[in-house]
């Protein structure tokens, strides 16, 4: 029973105890049952479907790629997610974000930049927060987890709305204003089909004519919903009235029996008006099952209706999964002389967060490390070149520097598996000549953590935590048992300030350089 039908029969009820005071009555027949109503066959209105609570869903968790952006400059907080591989739908997520840090950034003047924090920000919380799209918008600026600071600005949030089989659907809100005024408040739901690599908006579930199809039907079930008790078939519906439902289809969600979406308040029908309303005055969601909504969908949304229920079966991401360094402030954790006993557990710390890393390894030790260097590559991390056996490259012929170089490069190659683009000089030592001779790029540094020097662990944390800026490579080295220890820290500590982990390679935009010696990003 509808909550409209519960009140029209506390309505009739209350006038029958009235009039059993003001009147005689009949006796009542003790076994009478009132009618029941017949059962909507098509469509009816229900409550909001919850979105997916990511922090109770490991495997989903573990498939997507969590963005969190702040700028407080720019006034602006961002959460979204990508779904690497899916191709489609991360430029429909990335063209919904750049256009929320757009307007963020003409309302506050001040064009957004990734930015990173002190120790302590948090941002290692990454993660939609369940139910946040679905918050009153000044609750969304006022929350400093999800607002900008200060609550005035630029809120982006996400929820999964979807996440069965092969699909994943998220819904991205934008917010802006203040808690006191809110300026706007917008919302966009886009799918991804992890096994093809398409997407779909939540338009693009359903067929030309959906809307027509289903106008009757919903505006049965609303006036259902709002109490009456007449088996007379809905009028066609006006522009009006069709404008409303096409629109409140860009909001579709799958359920456990079919596909939902919300009728923003104002919808007005002349069934409705019959019965005192007007219009809506809060928004209903309509549920239209799988049988009846089966002949209504896109091949996309038929696939995904199929899908229902099923287990979420898309894989974990490997390494980064997606990265875009000019939104994101991204940093480059560098480990030096490997690969050594120390670096599996390494890997393992770097697997647990989703980051990654480039290795400098040496030659000597390709052949027995080959099995992590092959996980390495697996993983999504970076093999590059250290030379042969670390010698000080400056003191060296042309022709030996190109022996280390080279000899380095055939070796990692073979027993990772990944083409070897760069070098790193040891000592950090090189001139013109060096560079000549090695044919390739130098990657150097600009935050290096002395960790050679064997530091407290608090004191390594610090050295590689505070100083990096975006776009910093940061030295250590995967040959110590304290650099080791100290991993997790350093990999939280990074998180927590806001960075993005990455590789080299994706620090400069996947686009290496060949020549010349770098100590960070341009």
């Amino acid at each position: 029973m509808t909550a409209g039908r519960r009140r029209v029969i506390a309505v009739l009820a209350a006038a029958g105890v009235a009039a059993s005071l003001t009147a005689c009555a009949p006796i009542a027949d003790p076994g009478w049952v009132p009618p029941s109503w017949p059962v909507a066959a098509d469509v009816r209105v229900i409550a909001p479907p919850a979105p997916l609570d990511l922090a109770a869903a490991p495997d989903v968790a573990a498939s997507v790629v969590p963005v969190r952006l702040r700028d407080d400059a720019a006034e602006v907080q961002a959460r979204t997610l990508f779904l690497p591989g899916v191709g489609a739908f991360n430029q429909a997520v990335e063209d919904r974000l750049r256009d929320g840090l757009d307007a963020a950034s003409q309302a506050s003047g001040t064009r957004y930049t990734p930015t990173v924090f002190a120790r302590g920000a948090g941002l290692a919380d990454r993660l939609c927060v369940a139910g946040s799209t679905q918050l009153p918008a000044a609750e969304v600026l006022a929350d400093p987890a999800l607002g900008p600071a200060g609550a005035t600005g630029t809120a982006l949030v996400c929820d999964v709305v979807a996440a069965a089989g092969t699909f994943l659907g998220l819904r991205v809100r934008a917010v802006s204003g203040s808690a006191e005024e809110v300026a706007s408040d917008t919302a966009s739901i886009t799918y991804g089909d992890a096994a093809t690599g398409e997407a779909a908006t939540a338009a693009g579930l359903w067929a030309d004519g959906a809307a027509d199809t289903l106008s009757a039907d919903i505006v049965d079930a609303v006036r259902r919903d709002a109490g009456a008790l007449s088996l007379a078939p809905p009028s066609a519906g006006d522009e009006a009235q069709l404008d409303a439902i096409r629109a409140a289809l860009t909001t579709t969600v799958p359920t456990a029996d079919g596909l939902a979406f919300t009728i923003a308040p104002g919808f007005s029908a002349p069934e409705l008006a019959a019965l005192g309303v007007l219009s809506t005055t809060e928004p209903l969601t309509i549920e239209v099952p799988a049988a009846a909504a089966a002949g209504l969908v896109s091949p996309f949304g038929a696939r995904l209706l199929e899908a229902g229920a099923s287990p979420y079966a898309v894989p974990p991401r490997v390494g980064a999964g997606w990265t875009d360094c000019s939104l994101t402030p991204c940093v480059a954790l560098t480990y030096d002389d490997g690969p050594s006993r120390f670096t599996p557990g390494i890997l393992d710390e770097l697997n647990a967060r989703g980051a990654v890393a480039t290795f400098f390894a040496l030659g000597q030790y390709a052949a027995g490390g080959r099995d992590t260097l092959r996980r390495m590559t697996a993983e999504g991390h970076e093999v590059e070149n250290h030379t042969w056996n670390h010698p000080n490259l400056t003191d060296l012929t042309a022709a030996q520097v190109a022996s280390q170089i080279d000899g380095t490069t055939v070796a990692l190659e073979a027993a990772s598996g990944q083409p070897v683009r760069v070098f790193r000089p040891p000592y950090g030592e090189y001139n013109a000549a060096t560079l000549a001779a090695a044919g390739m790029a130098a990657i150097l540094w600009d935050v290096d953590t002395s960790d050679y020097q064997h530091p407290s662990t608090d004191v390594l944390v610090a050295r590689a935590v505070d100083p990096p800026r975006p776009g910093s490579i940061v030295l250590v080295h995967d040959i110590h048992e304290s650099t080791a220890v100290a991993t997790p820290r350093i990999l939280d500590g990074l998180l927590d300030r806001g960075f993005t982990l990455v590789t080299v390679r994706q620090l400069f935009d996947g686009d290496l350089p060949t020549s010349g010696a770098w100590r960070r990003a341009p």
